[in-house]
């Protein structure tokens, strides 16, 4: 999602109802690629941690993916097929709903461990890029339409459960392979890599609730590391707020062209 296109909007409402939803399925997005790097740290891994781990996974894209999709069939697209520009868009998002459909009904039947790691990456990209044109393309053009009241219709969309079902132990790197592990027990044993987000390419208007959903799939205890273009101070204060204080900060690197921090759930 770029968002950071001006919207012409039929009214006020409208305008924010178009934020509230890009903000909804970027605190979505984030949450999923937690959830997929903790899928694809445990591959390798013995005991309950990959099953863990997959059962997470599952239960998030039944309980938040899923919703999110059939809101956009039964909800968005309908509205925007009086909009003339919209129509082949709404085409190929049926299409590319269906290939999310596909890579969820694989992640829960398939066996493989790799395999497994696949399809929910598979998943994650398939619904980035989907919900990407919803919120670009598509809710602009209904925000511009006469005759369409996007804020009632955005009111009548789910919301992203914030309840986390993530196994005990930390989530392992992040879906693109990018994270780094820091620090150690002393027991002989290597730590797992902390899950990494660099949201300093990440559009602002959507920075914060990308944040809120990759540290909601943090579980007690747990770590995940956020590369920040700035000191991000007004963040902290509303995730600490958001997690009930349940929230440790350890600066690692303080600029001048990055700050990474690791976040901790305690």
């Amino acid at each position: 999602m770029t968002t950071n296109d001006v919207v012409v909007a039929t009214s006020a409402a409208d305008s924010a109802a178009v934020d509230d939803v890009r903000s909804a399925y970027a605190e979505l997005l984030g949450r999923q690629a937690a959830l997929g790097a903790a899928v694809f740290a445990a591959v390798g891994t013995a005991g309950p941690a990959f099953d863990d781990a997959h059962r997470t996974v599952q239960a998030f894209i039944e309980q938040a993916v899923r919703p999110q999709l059939r809101a956009a069939v039964e909800l968005i697209y309908p509205a925007a097929a009086g909009v003339e520009r919209s129509r082949l868009l709404i085409e190929g998002l049926l299409g590319e709903t269906h290939l999310i459909e596909q890579a969820a009904a694989r992640i829960a039947r398939d066996t493989d461990r790799v395999q497994i790691a696949a399809h929910v990456e598979a998943l994650r990209v398939l619904l980035e890029a989907l919900l990407g044109k919803v919120a670009d393309l598509l809710l602009p053009a209904l925000a511009e339409a006469s005759g369409v009241a996007l804020a009632d219709l955005a009111a009548q969309l789910p919301a992203i459960p914030t309840e986390r079902g993530a196994p005990a132990q930390a989530p392992g790197p992040a879906a693109h392979g990018h994270g780094h592990g820091h620090g150690g027990c002393g027991c002989g044993e290597e730590d797992e890599e902390m899950p990494e987000l660099d949201v300093r390419e990440i559009p602002h208007a959507i920075r914060h609730a990308t944040v809120f959903g990759a540290f909601d799939a943090v579980p007690a205890g747990g770590s995940m590391l956020l590369v920040a273009p700035h000191d991000p101070i007004p963040l902290l204060h509303q995730l600490a707020e958001r997690s009930g204080g349940r929230l440790a900060v350890g600066y690692e690197e303080r600029g001048p062209e990055a700050w990474r921090l690791r976040l901790t759930r305690v």
